[in-house]
């Protein structure tokens, strides 16, 4: 056992004291390059290579006023009414399902939980918590009715966005 009253003992050697003071300024060194790359990704522009999400739907007179339509290739419905055009998600707020619309009765429903939507998308019954999301509409040069699925106007109880075709 080694004498540590009378400093022969080997508690603290060199050695020890060596390792401990590089451990700190390791410790030290990662803790300031994690905060130089968190700081240089801050800095740095985050520009996203994915391509644009914008889905050509046909032209506005495809759609005659009062009709719902459902895209399935895109999983989102086209609404023409007297206002104009809104594009919604087919999928339910509550889980992700896929609604189907009810043309007797004329509401979204969801079929996995019993989820009720009006012709507006806001939720009537269920356990939806908010109303069907909606997406951006416009027409291109070309004169096609457009989606953009990037653009999803998160909504509340109030009324749906109408976008409004000069063509027809």
């Amino acid at each position: 056992m080694p004498d540590l009253i009378n400093g022969s003992g080997d508690a603290c050697s060199p050695s020890r004291r060596r390792l401990l003071f590089n451990l700190g300024w390791t410790g030290l060194g990662l803790w300031v390059a994690a905060s130089l790359v968190g700081l240089i990704r801050f800095v740095w522009p985050q520009v996203s290579d994915r391509p644009s999400n914008a889905v050509a739907v046909g032209y506005p007179e495809d759609y005659l006023p009062g009709q719902v339509v459902y895209n399935q290739g895109y999983k989102l419905f086209i609404i023409r009414d007297e206002k104009g055009f809104v594009s919604l998600s087919a999928r339910c707020t509550h889980l992700g399902c896929n609604v189907v619309w009810n043309q007797d009765h004329h509401v979204f429903l969801c079929p996995c939980h019993g989820g009720k939507y009006d012709r507006q998308g806001r939720n009537l019954e269920g356990p939806p918590p908010r109303p069907l999301d909606q997406f951006a509409v416009r027409v291109d040069r070309r004169g096609y009715l457009v989606v953009d699925k990037d653009r999803i106007i998160k909504r509340g109880p109030g009324p749906l966005q109408h976008f409004h075709s000069e063509r027809v």
